[in-house]
């Protein structure tokens, strides 16, 4: 069967990209079945794992908005990548990938994921991190990703430390406790760890600062 992977190299890829985007999520439902000759959106909605129409159109402008922001990587790139994955890993990042797309409440999530995922077939990240990255994004709240540039460089914790920021990126795992107290107690030092440096690093280099 094919899947999002195979769509990612596919000449189908433009095409499905150009009217995803132009999805408007109150049409008419029977648009679906115009993208369901796509195996790959076409089998879940058959396999009925993505749900109602609303959603099934909601998807599909995911999928789109996904791969939008890796369409313009050169295709012997996504080759080589997709060439050197073994069949089970390969297997993994396409179930994590559906996973986390079928379950994104904003399409920026699905942004986020495609620019991790070019990251990734460029070879920037491993397998590792790029689930890690795509987990920390399905749980985040996408507004308070916009606060990431304020702890690139580590500071004092202090009154005027914004505790529910700090408390989700902590919670995320991009910022780790204070190593001392096991909590963050006023005059600690406080900034993000490689994981969220890796993370904001892909956010600016796309310009997804400016575009939020």
């Amino acid at each position: 069967m094919e899947d999002l992977l195979d769509l990612s190299v596919s000449k189908k890829e433009h095409e499905f990209v150009r009217n995803g985007l132009a999805l408007e999520l109150d049409v008419s439902a029977d648009i679906v079945e115009t993208f369901c000759d796509i195996p790959y959106i076409g089998s879940l909605i058959k396999l009925g794992k993505v749900g109602s129409k609303f959603q099934e159109l909601h998807f599909v402008r995911k999928v789109a908005k996904f791969l939008e922001k890796e369409k313009d990587v050169p295709e012997k790139e996504k080759e080589k990548f997709l060439d050197g994955l073994t069949p089970k890993r390969r297997n993994i990042l396409y179930e994590y990938l559906t996973h986390y797309l079928l379950r994104a409440e904003d399409d920026a999530k699905a942004d986020i994921m495609g620019y991790i995922y070019k990251e990734r077939v460029y070879g920037r990240i491993d397998d590792e991190m790029f689930l890690r990255l795509c987990s920390i994004v399905d749980r985040a709240f996408v507004f308070d990703l916009k606060f990431l540039p304020n702890y690139v460089e580590g500071h004092k914790y202090t009154n005027d430390e914004n505790i529910l920021i700090v408390n989700q990126f902590t919670n995320l795992g991009i910022i780790d406790n204070d190593i001392d107290t096991g909590a963050w107690s006023y005059g600690a030092t406080i900034g993000l760890n490689d994981i969220g440096l890796n993370l904001h690093r892909i956010l600016e280099s796309n310009g997804w600062y400016e575009e939020a």
